[in-house]
């Protein structure tokens, strides 16, 4: 009758600790999905801030007057750093105050702007000097960090100013099977202000969310479950935690019978 107990305590603690289909599933909760396209409410607006560094470059139909517009920032020289040498030489470092020094132009207030905003004020004052200016502009600097229960954590630079929590996380090899996807932290600055929010993958509302498109330096933290097992990688996997059961019962079976 011991051997039987201790069988029978032993199942359920192998059945309580494996890990559920549903809390593998995203997407799968809150608003049901749309059977016709819907219009993106949350466009991403990507505001320069403090320590951001800023690739900016002047073009003009006479290169010899844009040449002095586009010589090396005082901001770059001097840095050690042989990640951000390679990548940021010639990048215009924004500082604690949110302005940058601009050849000619001199100090300019860029905090709060966007890309696109800053380019019609910097074309707006070559024009004094330059007909016809292009300025492009890059945020060199973008990148977002991904940690706790996914395949890859990490630091990920992005180039294209432009990316969502699900990129992010897949940029990081996945959630693991003991991640917890219905209370993902995003722990975000943002103008001095540091701020954190819990959102689910789980959810379709995800897609509404203002934190569905990261920011730079966003951090995302993805909590464990408290399963302790869950080898679900496949489905001959996922019957093994049955075969052990039930081997386990047969053991229990012989050894009574036996045992009378």
């Amino acid at each position: 009758m011991k051997l039987f107990t201790i069988g029978c305590v032993s199942l359920l603690f192998l059945f309580s600790s494996c890990i559920s289909h549903n809390s593998l599933v995203n997407y799968r909760g809150g608003s049901a999905i749309p059977s016709s396209p819907t219009i993106i409410s949350n466009p991403p607006r990507l505001t320069i801030q403090p320590s951001d560094i800023l690739d900016i470059k002047v073009h003009s139909m006479n290169a010899e007057l844009a040449a002095p517009f586009n010589i090396i920032p005082k901001s770059a020289i001097g840095m050690s750093n042989a990640t951000t040498t390679s990548l940021r030489l010639h990048g215009y470092l924004v500082n604690q105050k949110g302005v940058i020094d601009f050849p000619v132009l001199g100090t300019i207030p860029v905090q709060g702007l966007d890309s696109e905003e800053l380019k019609e004020t910097l074309q707006n004052k070559l024009e004094t000097y330059l007909k016809d200016p292009v300025v492009n502009i890059r945020l060199l600097n973008f990148k977002v960090t991904v940690s706790g229960e996914v395949n890859e954590p990490g630091s990920f630079n992005i180039p294209n100013e432009r990316i969502t929590l699900p990129e992010a996380i897949t940029m990081a090899g996945d959630l693991t099977n003991y991640a917890t996807r219905d209370s993902i932290l995003i722990i975000r600055e943002l103008d001095g202000y540091r701020t954190f929010k819990r959102v689910s993958m789980q959810s379709l509302d995800l897609f509404e969310s203002d934190f569905y498109y990261l920011k730079q330096n966003d951090l995302i933290y993805i909590e464990p479950q408290k399963a302790k097992t869950g080898t679900i990688r496949d489905q001959s996997n996922e019957i093994l935690p049955f075969i052990s059961a039930a081997a386990t019962i047969l053991a229990i079976v012989l050894t009574i019978i036996r045992v009378k």
